[in-house]
Order: structure tokens, then sequence, then C-alpha cells
């Protein structure tokens, strides 16, 4: 069974690699292309809403994971409504998600149950 925790580390890495998914197609077509800006800024929304809905007890078991810097992601995005600078959001993408989504997955695979054996 799945837990809460499980499914907002699955609902980070979902957001994280449809993010990735339109990263993808460019710096030029980020800064050009107001529908793909757009779905990058909607999918790290949407990573930074689930780590805030993580439990306290998977934050502080896994300080290694920048909650914070999340939480505080999500701040930025929301409160600067249609404008959030897109050097900054770029520069998140291309700098610190990488290391968010190797950070995420090692928790995330900590947190499978050994396979079993038939």
């Amino acid at each position: 069974m799945t837990t809460p925790d499980e499914l907002r580390l699955d609902e980070m890495l979902e957001a994280i690699e449809r993010t990735k998914g339109y990263a993808a197609r460019r710096r030029s077509v980020f800064f050009s292309d107001y529908d793909t800006r757009e779905l990058i800024i909607h999918h790290l929304e949407h990573l930074s809403e689930s780590a805030d809905q993580a439990s306290q007890g998977l934050k502080k078991s896994n300080p290694l994971v920048p909650w914070k810097d999340l939480r505080e992601l999500r701040t930025r995005l929301i409160h600067q409504y249609m404008r959030p600078d897109p050097e900054t959001v770029w520069a998140f993408v291309r700098d610190r998600l990488p290391q968010i989504e190797r950070q995420l997955r090692r928790v995330r695979a900590s947190r499978r149950p050994p396979a079993r054996g038939h």
C-alpha cells in the first residue's frame, strides 16, 4: 500500500519529469514560447505544492532535500502572479532541479518495499 508521503514523492518526481520534458526544448524555446514557459512554471508549482504537503516526519528524516527552497519557490512563483522572472525560473530548472531530482529519487527508492521472490 502506498503511503501519503510516497504519493507526494511520486507527484514530485512526475512534476520534475514533465518539467524536464518541456525544458528539453531548449532555453531559446523557454524564452520565446509563452506556452512552454507556462507549462514549466505550472509543473514547478506542482512540485512545490507536493513538497509542501509532505509530512514533517519525511522532511526531518531527509534533510538533504531542500524542502524550504521548494516552499520558497512556490511562494515566488505564485506571488509573482503572471510575471515570474524567466531567468530565475530557467536557472532553477538548469542548476537546482537535477540535484533535487537525485535526492528525491534516493528518498523514494528507500521507501520501496523489498521485492518478493517467487
